[in-house]
């Protein structure tokens, strides 16, 4: 189990976008330099996080949930383990939200036989309601992610 945590957090994007040409390869061995850009719907997905804890009136185990029972919740002493991934799919909280994409492609293959490419970007995303994650820290509207991408194939 994770400490702390009371939602998982899932997101899937949807979206347009395009890429344009910036310098084309001089020759079969240059390199092609296109932009990339983008945007669209992103769906946030909150899944309530429950535990398994010994309930203090019993002694026996129950699964809670961060809002069922804060105390416990976060008495590392009463927990005996995460309750299983799928606990709290029917308690799911959809929240809406857009994203945009930005990056620089640079396509070094060999002209007609190897693709080759390495691409470098950034993505935002931003929902319309806090995505609290822990317990302890407050929830965040807006998603900042940069990445790099190596690509390989082949050309038929």
């Amino acid at each position: 189990y994770v400490f702390g945590k009371i939602n998982n957090f899932y997101n899937f994007k949807i979206g347009l976008g395009q890429q344009r040409l910036i310098g084309g390869k001089g020759n079969k061995n240059g390199v092609a330099v296109s932009a990339i850009y983008g945007g669209g719907f992103a769906l946030g997905m909150l899944k309530p996080y429950y535990l398994n804890v010994v309930d203090p009136t019993t002694g026996g185990d129950k699964n809670i949930r961060y809002e069922d029972d804060k105390n416990i919740f976060l008495d590392p002493s009463a927990i005996t383990g995460a309750a299983g991934f799928t606990r709290g799919f029917n308690q799911i909280d959809f929240v809406p939200g857009a994203h945009a994409r930005l990056a620089l492609r640079f396509d070094y293959g060999r002209y007609n036989e190897m693709l080759s490419a390495i691409e470098a970007g950034v993505n935002a995303e931003y929902y319309t309601k806090e995505m609290q994650q822990m317990a302890l820290n407050t929830g965040d509207k807006f998603f900042f992610k940069a990445y790099v991408s190596i690509v390989f194939g082949k050309r038929k």
